[in-house]
C-alpha cells in the first residue's frame, strides 16, 4: 500500500523520521490561525500572496515558497496513494490547518484514495501534552495504530468552517456550534477557542490578552520570560514564540508598556482583570475578519457566546 502523510510541522517531521513508518512525506509550516486568511472563493495564488505579506514582507529571499506553497503543492498528485493521512493536535493552532486541508480535499474526487487523521490531545506517560513533536519516534509511531478515515460529511463540514472562519462574519462561525462534528472531534472547542480571541464584554481584552495579563500581574518581565511562561502554560492554542511576541507588541503603550528589558502593565494595568476599566480592542487579524478599536463584537463570558454589541 503506498501511503503519504501531512505532518503538523517540522518537530513532527523530525520524530516521524525516528518512527520508520512507510510512505512519503508533506511537511505542513503554515499557521492559518494567524493572520489574515481568505475563504474558498478566492485562489490560492491569492491566498498565498496575503500570508507571504502578512509572514515575509515582499519575501525576497523566497522562503516562503519553498517552505510552504512547494510542500503544498505535493499534495496535488495524493491520487497516486492509496492512503493520505494527516496527523494534526487538538490545538487551535493545528485543528484550523487540518481544516484548511480538509476543505481543500472536499472540493476533489478523492477516488480510490482513503482519507484518514491522527489527532490527539493526549498520550499516556506525558501528563502535560503539547504536541507530537514532544513525542519520540517509536512513542509517534504507535498513534498510527489510532488512525481512523474520515467520511464525506466531515470534509464538506471542514469546508463549511473554513468558509466561515475565512469570511468577513465572525457570527457564522458561531452558528457552526449546531453542527454534527463526528470525528473532528477536537474542532467544536478550538472554534470556541478562536472567538475567545475577540475582547471580552467585562474589559475589552480577549483570553490570550488576559492570561498575558495575568502572569504581569505577578511584576515586570522580560519579553523572553514573558513569552516562556505563556507558552509553557498554554496547549489549546498551540501558539509559537513569534505569535505571542506580536501579541505583546500589539498591546504595547495600551494594555502594557513594552521597553527593551522589561514588559510591565501600564498605570491602569492593575484593573485589567477587574473589568473595572474597558480598553479599546487592539487591531488584528482574527482569521478573515479585521478587528478594529471600534469593532462591535464581544465574547460574553456570561452567556458563554459571541454577541454583537449594538450603538
Amino acid at each position: 500500500m503506498k501511503q503519504l502523510h501531512v505532518l503538523n510541522g517540522d518537530s513532527t517531521a523530525q520524530s516521524f523520521a525516528e518512527a520508520n513508518l512507510p510512505g512519503d512525506v508533506v511537511t505542513w509550516r503554515e499557521a492559518l490561525s494567524e493572520g489574515p486568511v481568505l475563504a474558498a472563493s478566492g485562489s490560492f495564488d491569492d491566498l498565498w500572496a496575503v500570508r507571504r505579506r502578512w509572514l515575509e514582507g515582499e519575501d525576497t529571499a523566497g522562503t516562503y515558497d519553498r517552505k510552504v506553497v512547494r510542500e503544498f503543492e505535493k499534495l496535488s498528485r495524493f491520487t497516486d496513494y492509496d492512503e493520505v493521512c494527516l496527523w494534526f493536535e487538538h490545538d487551535l493552532f493545528c485543528q484550523i490547518n487540518l481544516v484548511f486541508l480538509l476543505a481543500w480535499f472536499s472540493g476533489r474526487d478523492l477516488g480510490k484514495t482513503v482519507l484518514k487523521q491522527v489527532s490527539v490531545d493526549a498520550f499516556p506517560g506525558v501528563p502535560f501534552f503539547k504536541g507530537m513533536g514532544e513525542l519520540n519516534g517509536a512513542q509517534l509511531g504507535s498513534l498510527y495504530l489510532q488512525a481512523e478515515p474520515l467520511t464525506r460529511a466531515e470534509l464538506d463540514l471542514a469546508r463549511r468552517v473554513w468558509n466561515a472562519y475565512a469570511g468577513s462574519d465572525p457570527m457564522a462561525i458561531q452558528a457552526l456550534g449546531a453542527e454534527e462534528f463526528g470525528r473532528l472531534r477536537f474542532l467544536e472547542d478550538a472554534l470556541i477557542l478562536h472567538l475567545q480571541r475577540f475582547p471580552f464584554t467585562e474589559n475589552g481584552l480577549n483570553l490570550i490578552e488576559q492570561q498575558l495579563a495575568a502572569i504581569l500581574m505577578e511584576g515586570p518581565k522580560s519579553e523572553r520570560v514573558l513569552i516562556g511562561r505563556f507558552l509553557r502554560q498554554d496547549r489549546v492554542y498551540g501558539m509559537g514564540d513569534l505569535s505571542v511576541e506580536q501579541y505583546i507588541r500589539e498591546g504595547d503603550g495600551r494594555l502594557w508598556d513594552h521597553s527593551e528589558l522589561e514588559v510591565r502593565l501600564t498605570e491602569n494595568g492593575t484593573d485589567l482583570m477587574t473589568g473595572r476599566r474597558t480598553h479599546a480592542p487592539v487591531e488584528r487579524w482574527l482569521g478573515g475578519y479585521f478587528q478594529t478599536a471600534d469593532s462591535p463584537y464581544r465574547w460574553d463570558s456570561e452567556e458563554d457566546r459571541l454577541v454583537q454589541l449594538t450603538n
